[in-house]
């Protein structure tokens, strides 16, 4: 009896064993670098939704970082596929899965993600700023003028936003709690929108984007820094190591040129 059950054991083991080996093939496979992209003829792209990311208004298609990717899928001839996903967590298990190639965000070059994704060259830098509400329409009226005044405050934040990080160390560096609350299913323009209505207090946005923001909503401040500057760039796969070489040699040929420059000034 004893034999029996060490017989099973091993043999479920082994299964396991093989099954194993056949899911960490089946994702590798899926995995998609520069050949295999061209073979399938389609680039694969996740970016949020917003006129940042990528936005439509009847049969109009726009957005800054959709417009760049466009461009870099046509110089390769490629069908351009766009999902909306704002929430960074989910789109690098997409990006691990191997179910899209980019994830065309301005997201801050960090360490937090090495093990991960890889980082295309900067598309530029910036900061992270606070957005607060106006009070009385007077631009002298707001409730946080220094970093300080967060202390036990309240900040609404995209879901696995990678503003987060640097949310928990600003919380360190004052010596007090800042609460964050992440929001399901919402881009941070969204979130600009209610704090311009009162119906939250305070997030955090870039503040390239910010300045474009606030001629939407004049009742919003923007003029108190979160961070210091930090390279915003798109991330692959650690393992498409070809697609970002191709990648980048795009993006350093076609950042300043008057095509970038043109796309540029239309959003910015």
């Amino acid at each position: 009896m004893r034999k029996k059950i060490q017989i099973i054991v091993i043999v479920s083991t082994l299964v396991a064993l093989i099954i194993s080996v056949i899911w960490v093939r089946h994702v590798r496979n899926r995995i998609h670098d520069l050949p295999s992209i061209m073979n399938s003829g389609r680039l694969s792209v996740l970016t949020d939704s917003s006129r940042m990311g990528f936005a439509t208004t009847g049969d109009s298609v726009y957005g800054f970082q959709y417009e760049i990717v466009k461009a870099f899928a046509d110089s390769l001839g490629l069908e351009l596929e766009i999902k909306e996903e704002s929430d960074l967590n989910a789109c690098l298990e997409e990006i691990e899965d191997g179910d899209y190639d980019i994830i065309a965000n301005l997201i801050p070059v960090t360490t937090q993600w090495n093990h991960h994704a890889m980082f295309t060259t900067p598309l530029f830098t910036s900061r992270q700023v606070l957005v607060q509400r106006i009070n009385n329409d007077s631009a002298h009226s707001v409730n946080i003028t220094n970093q300080y005044q967060l202390a036990n405050d309240s900040i609404y934040i995209q879901y696995h936003s990678p503003f987060k990080m640097r949310l928990k160390n600003l919380s360190d560096e004052i010596a007090d709690t800042i609460h964050i609350f992440e929001m399901k299913d919402l881009s941070t323009e969204q979130l600009v929108r209610l704090v311009s209505q009162s119906k939250i207090k305070y997030t955090i946005c870039d503040e390239q984007f910010a300045r474009i923001l606030k001629l939407q909503y004049s009742n919003i401040d923007i003029s108190l820094p979160i961070g210091f500057e930090q390279q915003l760039a798109w991330v692959v796969h650690p393992k498409s190591v070809l697609l970002l070489k191709s990648l980048n040699g795009f993006l350093e040929d076609f950042i300043g040129s008057s095509a970038y420059w043109d796309i540029y000034r239309k959003y910015y």
